[in-house]
């Protein structure tokens, strides 16, 4: 028999790693958009604005600020009522989409009408497509770009809830 503190050890690193495991297991990487004119129905729907995310592969700064901040900040919005609808879109790719209006394109020529060259590069769109906020360009200033991300969609909350064009 093992003496107390090593059971105790063993319990407390059991809860650990099932709280570890589920906590990893929540967090949804951001999804690829492959039909914007359904997700802007989506974000009508809940009066969310829509966050594309340009990225390309390879590109270390998306990876970073994907782990670090994206993907668990499109897990949460998901699940709150004012949050968010995170899509992905690959400078690099030409992997089918229908953009806001509807109409076939790639995810090329899609960050090609929106001058997206750099990234990562957030946008921050209306069910519409209109732009609500400024772009976030460039994985900047790390401590605070959770930051950055968060007043871009609640300025894109206040537009939308104002109606502005």
């Amino acid at each position: 028999m093992a003496p107390p503190a090593t059971v105790w050890q063993r319990q407390i690193f059991g809860l650990i790693l099932a709280w570890w495991t589920t906590a990893a297991v929540a967090i949804q990487p951001v999804p690829m958009a492959e039909n914007l004119a359904a997700d802007g129905k989506k974000a009508h729907a809940a009066r969310q604005p829509i966050v594309v995310l340009f990225s390309r592969t390879p590109c270390g700064w998306c990876d970073k600020a994907r782990r670090e901040h994206l993907n668990a900040m499109a897990t949460q919005a998901t699940a709150s009522p004012g949050g968010a609808l995170f899509r992905q879109v690959d400078l690099d790719s030409n992997a089918r989409l229908i953009d806001f209006a509807g109409r076939r394109t790639s995810h090329r020529a899609f960050a090609g009408m929106h001058n997206a060259k750099m990234t990562p590069t957030l946008m921050f769109f209306a069910d519409d497509g209109r732009e609500l906020a400024s772009a976030i360009v460039g994985y900047r200033l790390p401590e605070f770009y959770g930051t950055l991300i968060e007043d871009a969609i609640e300025d894109s909350r206040h537009r939308l809830r104002n109606g502005a064009k």
